[in-house]
């Protein structure tokens, strides 16, 4: 892969929207034990081991959700959403890219190990993550269809990864992508004029014009956007929470979307 040139437009600014809009309960909340396992492989580039949870829908045709955070975050933040993704029917690896650090008492394990190598951790560092869990759920997992499911800074790095590598997803599902970095002097826009897959944009009520010059140009005429009516709704993944009794507003239509391309 060519080297990524990387401009920062919003720096700390993305990581202060991501948290700022975090409902204060998230950083004390309980993991529940749910059925996963954790696991690690090496990154793309080598640098670290990257550390995920597998959630197993004990189905070997079952399709594969690769489940990414936002910044700041952790895999633990998918401890309370995975098990109603595979109760769909879908095997789901939630990982720990290198750039964030924890949710609730999940620790990043794939920062905490860049981090303690001085690694650099921005948005983009994560590209080389991304790439080595979709060879994972390929070659180690044997996952016949994959589906890119990104958050914030993931979500956006979602476009860029279709556009690199149209033929690996069978689906993108994006929870508040927005311009937060430019790969390569381009927008995330411009990579979405790329994407001509199955495509799922979604986000807190008032993020709308974050993201809708990047989910105009996906090319897929199979793309759906979705806004909550009946609440506010939370920046990133998190909305799909259980801690929120309205996050059934937001799992109707992401559920019809799942089944269109299971």
């Amino acid at each position: 892969m060519k080297k990524l040139i990387v401009l920062s437009l919003l720096g700390l600014g993305a990581l202060t929207i991501s948290c700022e809009n975090h409902p204060k309960n998230l950083a004390s909340i309980s993991q529940n034990n749910f059925n996963f396992k954790s696991i690690s492989f090496p990154s793309k580039d080598g640098k670290i081991r990257v550390y995920a949870d597998y959630y197993d829908a004990n189905s070997k045709n079952a399709p594969l959700i690769l489940a990414f955070h936002q910044a700041g975050s952790s895999r633990g933040v998918y401890r309370d959403i995975a098990p109603r993704l595979v109760a769909l029917g879908f095997n789901v690896l939630a990982v720990d890219l290198r750039s964030g650090y924890k949710f609730g008492n999940v620790l990043n394990e794939s920062f905490s190990e860049a981090n303690s190598k001085n690694l650099p951790t921005q948005f983009e560092n994560s590209v080389p993550d991304i790439e080595a869990a979709y060879d994972y759920a390929k070659k180690n997992l044997n996952a016949k269809k994959v589906i890119y499911f990104g958050s914030s800074y993931s979500a956006s790095l979602g476009f860029y990864s279709v556009s690199k590598h149209p033929q690996d997803y069978a689906a993108l599902v994006t929870f508040s992508p927005g311009e937060y970095f430019k790969i390569e002097n381009k927008t995330i826009s411009d990579f979405a004029k790329d994407v001509n897959i199955p495509t799922f944009v979604s986000s807190a009520k008032d993020e709308k014009s974050h993201w809708i010059e990047i989910y105009n140009n996906v090319k897929s005429t199979k793309k759906q956007d979705f806004l909550p009516t009946n609440w506010e709704g939370y920046h990133g993944e998190v909305t799909l929470s259980s801690n929120f009794p309205d996050a059934e507003e937001y799992w109707k239509p992401l559920t019809k979307f799942l089944k269109t391309v299971k």
